[in-house]
């Protein structure tokens, strides 16, 4: 005996069934639908109440000090609450292209708050001088002639794909502060006495650590990849030095057995 197949209900009678019990429903309970219609009414009044008061007509700027931003004429005497914040950040910041962001805070009544948040270097590159660089690859236009003791040199950088003003995504410069990151992350006697890297090759790295008044010790090292796998052979490299009191020229860790050269 043939089975017989009930036809599946369509979208269309769905959403036709659910209207029909939505207009029941208010039917039965206007007064819900009545307060619902006055409360967006009270809201829309206040919005538009807020926005023509005059004690929220910016009267005051905050800006920070350093560094100069210019603010358009137009926001002085504007309503607080019209003010598009992100558009008036995005113009600030276009005129200092090396600070990381710019935040708008409004404060009432009156007020308009500036906070510039600059960028921090974590290392310098050398691009016929020197130059501060941040974590993302930011050069600010700051050069010097030395570079600062205080801070890791990159070096191996190709000068014409790396410029100072602008972020840059040269894959030398990127690589070099992955490592950074990496090396940062390293034992103390790595983490601390890093002073150079080098990635002029990316298949053989090479970084410098001050180690001693008798000059940087070079580490030489494979690609990337093999990083952490190098970075315990040198472990085990520098605590052999250490225990002998044995200053090196340099450590070559591309080896299972690394390579110390005593410095003469």
């Amino acid at each position: 005996m043939a089975k017989k197949y009930r036809a599946a209900p369509g979208l269309l009678p769905r959403v036709g069934r659910w209207i029909l019990a939505q207009a029941r429903a208010i039917a039965t309970h206007p007064h819900s639908l009545v307060c619902s219609l006055l409360l967006g009414l009270a809201l829309w009044g206040m919005a538009l109440a807020l926005r023509r008061a005059d004690v929220f007509r910016i009267a005051r700027v905050e800006l920070p000090e350093r560094p100069a931003l210019s603010l358009p004429q137009s926001v002085i005497g504007a309503n607080l609450w019209a003010v598009d914040l992100q558009a008036l950040a995005a113009a600030l910041k276009a005129q200092q292209p090396a600070l990381r962001t710019v935040r708008v805070i409004r404060q009432l009544p009156n007020t308009l708050r500036i906070e510039a948040v600059p960028r921090r270097p974590v290392a310098v590159v050398q691009l016929g001088s020197w130059y501060p660089v941040d974590a993302g690859g930011f050069v600010l236009p700051e050069p010097s002639s030395l570079p600062q003791e205080s801070m890791v040199r990159l070096t191996g950088l190709s000068q014409r794909s790396v410029k100072p003003g602008r972020e840059s995504a040269d894959e030398r410069l990127q690589l070099a502060l992955r490592l950074l990151a990496r090396l940062k992350q390293a034992p103390p006697l790595v983490a601390r006495h890093l002073a150079e890297i080098d990635v002029a090759d990316d298949h053989e790295i090479r970084f410098l650590l001050r180690l001693s008044a008798q000059g940087d010790t070079e580490v030489r090292c494979g690609s990337e990849q093999e990083l952490d796998q190098q970075l315990r052979r040198l472990q085990a490299a520098l605590n052999v030095m250490t225990r002998q009191v044995l200053p090196a020229r340099y450590i070559d860790v591309r080896f299972p057995e690394p390579v110390i050269a005593p410095r003469t």
